[in-house]
């Protein structure tokens, strides 16, 4: 049986890793399909953390992020033949659940914010 043609990908780069995972969790709200990725050297402006979407995606995705007020730095779309590595958050980012508020750890970074709003109550570390 022949192999499906890859679908073309669009990447959502941030500048700060709250807007990433603010904009990954507006996102899953919303029923995007997405995976979390490290992205190209050359953009990689504070945040480790891009999310790769389905190039068709693009228009709807930008829509709703900037209905949610979650502030992207570019959108690049991606040759078919791309391959970028996966961030697996399983080992990166460990989360808390303190009742109303989750802090989510990044190695020496922590951000703790109100669930249901995403505001930020809390930062701490990073240096």
């Amino acid at each position: 049986m022949p192999e499906a043609p890859e679908e073309e990908k669009a990447l959502i780069v941030f500048d700060y890793i709250y807007y990433a995972m603010r904009g990954k969790h507006v996102l899953e709200q919303a029923g995007f399909k997405m995976r979390e990725v490290a992205p190209p050297v050359e953009y990689r402006t504070g945040c480790d953390l891009a999310l790769e979407i389905s190039a068709t995606d693009v228009d709807a995705t930008e829509a709703v992020l900037d209905e949610k007020e979650v502030i992207i730095l570019d959108i690049l779309f991606m040759p078919k033949d791309t391959k970028l590595v996966p961030v697996y958050l399983t080992k990166l980012i460990k989360t808390t659940d303190y009742g109303d508020y989750t802090m989510v750890r990044c190695g020496n970074m922590k951000i703790t914010y109100r669930k249901g709003e995403g505001t930020i109550v809390n930062i701490s570390g990073g240096g």
